[in-house]
């Protein structure tokens, strides 16, 4: 039943404070979708934490969660191709890919840290080292992921946005981390080195946390 202004307010009632709108299944979708947004924020910082905990280091996790972004190129596009719009799943998804995602970079960089102890600081022979030792490993578990997910994007509507998410997003990952991380490893272990020289030549006696940041 339709009510004007003047009726309702004969009521009592106020049409800015006592009238609201119910959307039904939209409403309930749209606060899911926040949900999902506020848990992937969540996750990314306790990722975070536990990495700095890890490592000691404050810039190291940040280097390693390159893996995310770099699961962007292939994502979008992938989910446009095949009828994806951006909803509750993709973003179900996306949090769980950024946790997938991660390991391969913190693979290269356990490896590449531990040649560049033995090596005597060749930055660049330590993680060209790393990745030829760990590519194939690397490849082999993305590959049986994106497999394993493949049945059900293309035999399920309803889990298709979250599994075809995981699916672009991981191959994306897989050849971006291979074939550029990389260099982004040489730049950051460069300027960090260099920072540590200049933190060095700063003081006399170079603090802990100044050697691990």
């Amino acid at each position: 039943m339709r009510q004007t202004k003047d009726e309702l307010t004969e009521l009592g009632l106020d049409i800015n404070k006592d009238i609201g709108r119910d959307l039904g299944s939209e409403s309930r979708n749209r606060e899911s979708f926040d949900s999902a947004i506020v848990g992937l924020y969540i996750a990314l910082l306790v990722m975070y934490a536990y990495l700095v905990a890890q490592y000691s280091s404050y810039s190291l996790p940040i280097l390693i969660f390159m893996a995310i972004p770099f699961s962007f190129p292939l994502l979008f596009p992938g989910l446009y191709l095949t009828g994806n719009p951006i909803s509750f799943f993709v973003v179900i998804g996306i949090l769980a890919l950024a946790g997938i995602v991660v390991n391969n970079t913190i693979i290269l960089v356990d490896t590449a840290n531990a040649l560049l102890k033995e090596n005597g600081g060749n930055i660049s022979k330590a993680i060209a080292e790393a990745t030829a030792s760990r590519v194939r490993p690397i490849i082999v578990t993305s590959l049986t992921t994106i497999g394993s997910l493949l049945p059900l994007a293309l035999s399920d509507p309803f889990w298709e946005g979250l599994a075809f998410t995981i699916v672009f997003g991981l191959l994306s990952s897989l050849i971006m981390v291979i074939v550029f991380f990389p260099g982004y490893y040489v730049l950051f272990q460069t300027v960090r080195q260099k920072g540590l020289s200049i933190c060095k030549a700063l003081i006399f006696r170079v603090p802990t946390d100044c050697l691990n940041k």
